[in-house]
Parts: C-alpha cells; structure tokens; sequence
C-alpha cells in the first residue's frame, strides 16, 4: 500500500474530530460525469466542510494518474494507493459480499485507514459490513427505459439497487433529486426513512470562462454564435431528436436561420457500439453536417467555457438523474433547452421545454432562439450569489446525509 496526495493535507491527519468518508472512482474512472460529480464532492468537502469531514480516495495503481489528473493538484484529499480497491463491490466480489455478508478485504483497507464512512455507488460491500456506508443512486434509468438494457444487464443494476437498499440498517441512500427520491421509495420500500435528497450544485469561476470563449471558438473553429449539446452519446441521451428537428428545418427551408448544434463528450455505447458513427454519417450523407458538429473529447476548462458562450444550452436527454451540465449552465447563466422530463423541470423550471419524442417542437425553438438576435449575459454578481445559496444548500444536504451515515455505525 502506498499514498500520494492531492494537494497539500497529509494523509492520515483527522484532527481528532473529523469524519473520515472514504472514496473509491465513481465507476472505476470509466464515466465521465460520474468523475465530474465526483469532483464536486471532493471540492465541496475539502473547502465548505473541511472543519468536519475529511475524504480519502482509494485508487489502483492504475488508476492513480486518472486521479490526479482529474481532480487536479489543488485538493485536498488523501489518495490511497491499495489493489484491495480493484473489483471490490462489484463483480465476483459483490457476489461474495452477498453470499458471506461483506467484502473483507476492502472492510479490511477501510479499517486500516481509519475510515468512518464508505461511499458506495454502484456497487455493494455486503449485508454485514462492518462500516456505514452512504449509498449514491445516480437514477433508476433501467426501470424506465428497460428497453435499452440486455436482459443480463437490466437484472444486474436490479439486483444491485435491490440488496442496497433492502439491506439499509447501515446504509443511507443518497438521491440528487426528489424525482429520484420518488422513483426510489416507489420502487424499493425498504429504502423509505433511509433516503436523502442532495442537489449537487458545483462551484465555477464564471468570470474566468465567460474570457477564454474567443479563445475556445477559435481553436474550435466554431461561429460566435451556437448552441451547446455536451452530452455523452448514449442512446437515452437522444441526440436523434436533434438531427431530425434539423431535418424539418431544412425541409421549411428555414435551415439557414438556425445556429449550429455543437457537441462534446464520450462517443461510445456499450449496450449500441455503431451508434455515434451511424448517426454521424447519416448527419454527412444529409449535408447536416455543419448545423450538427461534434468535437469529441475535450478539456472540462473547454466544456466549461463552451457552455459559458452558446446561445442555449441543449439537452434532449430521455431520462436523467441531475444533469451537470444544467448545473454548469446555471452557474454560467446560459439559457437552456430542455426534454420536459420531470427531472429537469425540477432541476430548472425557467427553461424552454419540447417533448422529447417531438423534433418538430425543438425544430420551432431553436429557430426562435436564433432569430433572437439578443445575447445578453446575466450579470456575475447576480450568478454568484445564486450560486453560492446552490452550494451552500448542497453542502448542508450532504453534510447531514454524512451524518445520518455515520450515525448508523455509532448507534450499534
């Protein structure tokens, strides 16, 4: 076992008080948005809650330069470098946890350094084991849109959020919205009275992306003005309903009035691998190719300082748990373009809202949006303030989530 560090805080050092909330990567580092999530974690404990609680991440070796390079140098968070982490909740050892009521050697490395408090996403550390753990459920996306999932793979995430919270004497479940909270009590009764809702709310520096968008444009080639579309190309993401509202404006012969659609992100599905190509080339083959851009994998300052710039944010999506980059736009004070899903009506009740089986409603927005020739930004004060109640409501939520959490283990 071996530790690095983000930033400056020795590892270890809890000041005789502080929680110690122990973290392995969301998604073994293979999710973008779990990581940018993540990272909003990090940041949020190591600044507005670092009188009372302390996180630790544990990492592989492999995993280690991941790390670093995601949540930066400037946090303070312990890193833990242990192979123990590999494979723990999930897979054959999930398995073994259900069938022996705990995965001991990651109990055993949580142990080891002091930890009060697992967080546990994804994954499932056994009926019996030995520390509380607070449990994150981005979204019950399966029970919604089973059609997207195998038959293996559906059972598999079912299985999970079933043993998570039926087996809650120790586990606090945490949800990023009231719909999900909805979905989860609805779903699993077991997990009534364990359930809290935390808003993850990220803080930006608006100044600082709103004066490197000339800069982002140019190196993107992109024109002054355009919408934002940064999601991961996954099917319930639904960038479909955006190409064919572009196809209805190419057939009203309105094409030309409209500002393209730019895009960022992952581009591979698992459960649909030719999905981006596929959509891509029918884009080309259409001459949609300029209204419809993609730019890959870029830079988060890029993300950040794109979104800062568009017109509109877009995001079509067709199920969703809280959608960071409507958390980003907020921040930035960039107006957006919404699926009319409970969640994001939730999540932000000023956007302009389509059906996201209607392409045509989108084609008639995005139009209006162009055709508005105004491009004024709210003023930073305004955002900062806003902002500052999101973070300090975020902080509060999750501190007593932690809390309630490590109640569990003292109250034994």
């Amino acid at each position: 076992m071996t530790i690095d560090t983000l930033g400056t805080m020795a590892a270890g050092s809890t000041g005789g008080q502080r929680i110690r909330l122990g973290f392995s990567l969301i998604g073994d580092g293979k999710w973008r948005g779990g990581l940018t999530y993540q990272r909003t974690l990090l940041e949020t404990i190591s600044t507005t809650m670092s009188d009372t609680v302390e996180a630790i991440l544990f990492v592989t070796e492999e995993q280690l330069k991941l790390a670093n390079e995601t949540f930066g140098t400037t946090l303070d968070v312990p890193i833990v470098v242990d192979e123990r982490v590999a494979g723990a909740g999930s897979g054959p050892r999930a398995v073994m946890a259900l069938a022996t009521g705990r995965d001991g050697a990651f109990e055993a490395l949580m142990r080891e350094n002091s930890v009060d408090v697992v967080f546990e996403t994804a994954r499932f550390y056994g009926r019996s084991f030995g520390l509380p753990c607070l449990s994150w459920i981005p979204d019950f996306q399966h029970r919604h849109l089973p059609m997207l999932f195998s038959r293996a793979g559906w059972w598999r995430r079912e299985i999970g959020f079933q043993v998570q919270t039926h087996f809650s004497r120790k586990r606090i479940v945490m949800l990023s919205s009231e719909n999900a909270r909805t979905d989860c009590e609805r779903f699993y009764p077991k997990s009534r009275g364990h359930t809290r809702v935390v808003r993850f709310a990220p803080a930006i520096n608006v100044e600082a992306m709103r004066s490197r968008n000339a800069q982002a444009v140019a190196q993107y080639a992109l024109p002054k003005r355009y919408f934002y579309l940064p999601n991961h190309f996954w099917a319930h993401k639904n960038h479909a309903v955006v190409l064919n509202a572009l196809r209805i404006l190419r057939k009203d012969g309105t094409l030309d009035e409209v500002h393209p659609v730019v895009m960022s992100g992952p581009t591979m599905d698992s459960r649909d691998p030719t999905l981006f190509k596929r959509t891509m080339d029918k884009a080309k083959a259409e001459g949609l190719g300029p209204w419809f851009r993609h730019l890959g994998l870029i830079d988060f300052d890029d993300v950040l300082t794109l979104n800062a710039g568009a017109v509109a944010l877009i995001n079509p999506s067709k199920f969703e748990g809280w959608a960071s980059s409507i958390e980003e736009a907020k921040a930035l004070g960039t107006p957006m373009v919404l699926s009319n899903i409970g969640v994001h009506r939730e999540q932000q009740p000023s956007a302009r809202f389509f059906d996201p089986d209607d392409p045509s409603e989108l084609a008639q927005i995005l139009l209006s949006v162009s055709r508005n020739l105004s491009k004024e930004h709210e003023k930073v004060e305004v955002l900062r303030d806003a902002a500052e109640y999101r973070i300090s409501a975020f902080s509060t939520a999750l501190m007593s989530a932690i809390h309630d959490a490590h109640a569990l283990g003292r109250n034994e």
